[in-house]
This record gives structure tokens, C-alpha cells and sequence, in this order.
């Protein structure tokens, strides 16, 4: 069986479509990943994406695990911590949880033989203490790898450097450059197969490894590296600074022949009006160079003013609306989510019921569950002084979302107000109008239900006051939000008072 087997992608989607194409013209039958899938890199999503579903094995690299919080970043440089950071916030929780569980080592048998002389063993670093990641630099650092394991052959990545180390029959191990070279009785060897995504080496270049089984053969593959590409991808990122990339880049700068020219289509610029009077023109097949008779040009005078008063009017209501509840004390948000694996949460769970993600936490003790995970995503877009909440919801699919929060019933009241608002349609793009449900339910010290649950459906808004039943200790607000699109809805009001203060509008029980 052949083999093609990378390591350290480090987040660059293109190397990798690059060696598994390359891999695909070698004939290799099975993919094995070393780690460092993620990491420095500007496409953390789609490698992830990628090697999940073409790699037939994919081990745990230091990167990796200081993305899914296996391990921390103190010992990395700034460079690496940061990425690990931005890739963290990319990546959703199943990409986290499913990086969490991935080997760290991995061993294999030669297909037929049944015996060891065909076997190997991979790690990302080595393997005394794999979940260490040390370096093996030298020849003598090998040494505790080849004690640990029995296996002829293993393979490691780490080090970005492609490389083989040989132990003779005499005990004295030394270091070979990267050539192919077929398997010799009595010899172990550790073959370093290099960066996929990140090759410090002086080449820059793509570098994998395949093994043949049958003959016991190794070859290293290398292949050209877009550093031009990956430095636009990089920009404002960090990485595009790194002193390799910018040495590389300078020794493989040549100069242009031509001047930068634009062979695109330019885009229509004239106002809508005028493209209007030529569309009409042209259907009348009147000539676009005829006058316009002068009290033809005014009679939509009216109209127009008329129009532009109710768009006037209209502006200025949505604005003190959005002003009231979103604007004073307005921040940049923090978003729940921002990327998916593959999966889909299904609609309904084994009860027939709805099925819901995990509860995720936003602030102001708000939380927010989706029944399609990878298509729907909730950020918090304000909070005034007041203590309003203001939430953008973004569907890409006709689901719904559950926005919820929990308050403390302490001062014993005798009722709970509350008023929620649709602010805002900022992109429908959808066939179905917003709606949403309210649900208030009370639950005792012990978290049993007290009484049943209020209910109110509306479209845009929804106000009053619930009587607080005897033995209540909390109460819960859950919004159930039906929506594609992307919308803004404000909570200005969930709170308890006194018994004796004013009454909403409606909603009363």
C-alpha cells in the first residue's frame, strides 16, 4: 500500500490542495496527517474542512492542541500565540471538540505480511513523550524515540525541515539529506517529512513524504510554494511580516513586463434615474438622443416629493427607535460563532421535539441555542444605560433561534415586566415573516415548574406584566425567534417591581 504522509499544514488551504493533488498523481491510497493542521495560517476553516474529509488519519500537533486547549500557548511566540487565538474564535465547538480527541501517535502494518519488517509508527514530534512535542534537531535526538518504539521505520514532522536519520547496526546514529531511498535490513530509520503550509526550509517549498509498503520504499515529494498568494491572504494578519516569508519573496521577486491593466467590465456608475429613462427609451425604441419635452419631464414632481416625505417620516421613526434602545452605550458585540465541521443538528430530537445546540453564553446573562448550528449565528449588538439588550439574529435558513435568561425573584414581587421589539430587518433576503414566541415560565427553589407557562406570539413587539405565582423563586424569559434573514431585536425590559407599580399595556394574567 502507499502512503502519502504531511505534516503542518499550519492553516494553508492551498499548499494543501497542492500535495493532495500531487499525492492523487502518485497513486497513494491512504492520507496521513501529523498534526499542526491549524496555526499561524490565514485559512484555519477550510484546512480544518479539508483534512477532515480527506485524511485518513490525522494526529494532534502542539498547535492544534493549544487550539482546542489540551495545552496552553504560554512558550509560543507572539506570532504563534495570536494565531492560535484568531483560529480558536474561527473554528465552532464541534471543530473544537473533534481537535480535542485526535492521537498522537498513530502505528501501521504492512498489509499481508503480518510481520514487523513492513510496519511504521508516526508522531508530530517524537515519540518519548508525544504529548511534549520535542524537537528532534540532531541525530542523538532520535535516540529516545527509536527506544521507545520497534518499529524499522517512523516518521515525524515538528521541525518544518525534511530530513532522515539513520541508526546502523553499530549503534551510532547520523543524518542523510532528503533523497528516496528503499528500507536496509538491520537499519532504523526516522524520516522527518517536513511543512505542507509553513517550509522554513531554504527551498520554501512544499514538502511531503510517500512510503511504499510492498517494496518499503520512501520518497520525498516537494512542491512549489505560493508564497504571493499566502502573503495576500496574510495581509493585516501578522504573519505576512515573518523574516522567511519576506526573504523568499524578495529572492523570487522579478519584475513586471507590463503595467497593471483592467480587462474587466466596468460597472454601470450613471444614477438610477437616468438608467431608468434609457431602459424606457429603449423599449419605446425611442432615440436616447430625443429631447424630453419639458412638462413630460415634471409630471412625477408630486410623486416624488410625496415619497420622499414618507421616507422622511419613515427614517426618522425607525431612527429614534434604534437611538432609544441600541445606540447609547454601543459596543462592538461579541459573537457567538463563526464557523462549522460537518454536521447539522436535526430538527427534531428522538421525542419528536425540537432539537436545539447547547446552550452558548452571550452577555448581560443572556443565552442563545440554534436548531441549525452551521447556519445561524446571534451577536450582541448594544446594551443602553437602561439595561436594554439589543441582538442582531442571522439565519441562513427558514430555523429558529432560542434567546433565553434567567432573573432571581428576591424581593418576592408580585409581578414581572417585560417588552421585546423587532428594531430593524437589516438583510431579509427571506420568504417568511419574522415572528417570534415569548414564553415566561416560574420554577421553585428545587427548579420545578410553579404554574404554567405564559406564552405571547407577535411579529414586531410584545409588552406587559405576568403575575409572579406562589413559591416562585426564578423566573425565565425564552425567546423562540423564527427568521431568515438577518434581523435586530431589542429586550429594553425583564425585570421584577413591587407590587403596586404600573402595569404594561398588555399581556396581563
Amino acid at each position: 500500500m502507499r502512503y502519502a504522509i504531511l505534516s503542518d499544514v499550519h492553516a494553508n488551504a492551498d499548499a494543501l490542495r497542492t500535495v493532495l493533488a500531487d499525492a492523487a498523481d502518485m497513486h497513494a491510497e491512504r492520507i496521513v496527517c501529523l498534526g499542526d493542521v491549524l496555526g499561524y495560517g490565514p485559512e484555519p476553516v477550510e484546512t480544518l474542512e479539508l483534512v477532515y474529509r480527506r485524511a485518513h488519519v490525522c494526529l494532534a500537533g502542539n498547535h492544534d492542541d493549544a487550539v482546542s486547549g489540551r495545552c496552553p500557548a504560554d512558550d509560543f511566540t507572539e506570532i504563534a500565540a495570536t494565531s492560535v487565538a484568531r483560529h480558536r474564535a474561527a473554528l465552532s465547538r464541534s471543530a473544537v471538540d473533534w481537535l480535542r480527541h485526535l492521537p498522537h501517535t498513530c502505528e501501521f502494518q504492512a498489509a499481508g505480511n503480518g510481520t514487523a519488517e513492513g510496519s511504521f509508527a508516526c508522531a508530530h514530534g517524537e515519540f518519548y513523550d508525544p504529548k511534549g512535542f520535542g524537537y528532534i534537531l540532531a541525530p542523538e535526538d532520535a535516540i529516545p524515540s527509536w527506544r521507545e518504539r520497534t518499529e524499522p521505520l517512523l516518521f515525524v514532522g515538528h521541525t518544518h525541515k525534511p530530513g532522515v536519520f539513520v541508526l546502523d547496526s553499530d549503534g551510532i546514529p547520523h543524518v542523510r539529506e532528503p533523497a528516496d531511498f528503499t528500507l536496509e535490513p538491520g537499519k532504523r530509520y526516522l524520516v522527518n517529512v517536513g511543512s505542507v503550509g509553513y517550509p522554513r526550509s531554504g527551498a520554501c517549498r512544499s514538502a511531503y513524504c510517500l512510503y511504499d509498503d510492498d517494496v518499503r520504499m520512501v520518497r520525498f515529494r516537494s512542491l512549489p510554494f505560493d508564497i504571493e498568494g499566502y502573503q495576500a491572504k496574510m495581509n493585516g494578519q501578522g504573519l505576512d511580516e515573518a523574516p522567511w516569508i519576506q526573504t523568499r519573496a524578495k529572492e523570487r521577486q522579478r519584475g513586471e513586463i507590463r503595467s497593471k491593466e483592467s480587462f474587466g467590465k466596468q460597472p454601470v456608475t450613471a444614477p438610477r434615474h437616468i438608467r431608468r429613462k434609457i431602459k424606457r427609451a429603449s423599449a419605446t425604441s425611442v432615440p436616447q438622443t430625443e429631447s424630453v419635452p419639458d412638462g413630460r419631464r415634471y409630471r412625477l414632481g408630486p410623486a416624488f416629493i410625496i415619497g420622499s416625505l414618507l421616507i422622511v417620516l419613515g427614517g426618522v421613526w425607525c431612527t429614534r427607535r434604534l437611538v432609544d434602545t441600541v445606540r447609547a452605550g454601543r459596543d462592538d458585540g461579541e459573537s457567538v460563532r463563526q464557523i462549522n465541521v460537518p454536521g447539522v443538528i436535526p430538527v427534531r430530537n428522538e421525542n419528536g421535539e425540537r432539537a436545539f445546540s447547547e446552550a452558548l453564553p452571550l452577555s448581560g446573562g443572556w443565552t442563545a441555542k440554534f436548531e441549525h448550528e452551521d447556519l445561524q449565528n446571534v451577536k450582541v449588538d448594544g446594551n443602553t444605560r437602561t439595561g436594554a439588550t439589543a441582538f442582531r439574529l442571522v439565519s441562513e435558513t427558514n430555523g429558529v433561534i432560542r434567546l433565553a435568561k434567567n432573573i432571581t425573584l428576591m424581593s418576592r414581587p408580585e409581578r414581572v415586566y417585560y417588552t421585546i421589539c423587532l428594531l430593524t430587518t437589516a438583510r431579509p433576503g427571506a420568504s417568511i415573516p419574522f415572528q417570534f414566541t415569548a414564553r415566561i415560565t416560574f420554577r421553585d427553589v428545587s427548579g420545578a415548574q410553579v404554574d404554567d407557562s405564559f406564552i405571547r406570539q407577535a411579529r414586531r413587539s410584545a409588552s406587559g406584566q405576568v403575575k409572579v405565582p406562589p413559591g416562585a423563586e426564578t423566573a425565565e424569559l425564552q425567546i423562540d425567534c423564527r427568521c431568515e434573514g438577518t434581523y435586530e431585536l431589542a429586550v429594553p425590559m425583564f425585570k421584577t417591581e413591587p407590587g403596586g407599580a404600573k402595569a404594561g399595556r398588555s399581556g396581563r394574567r
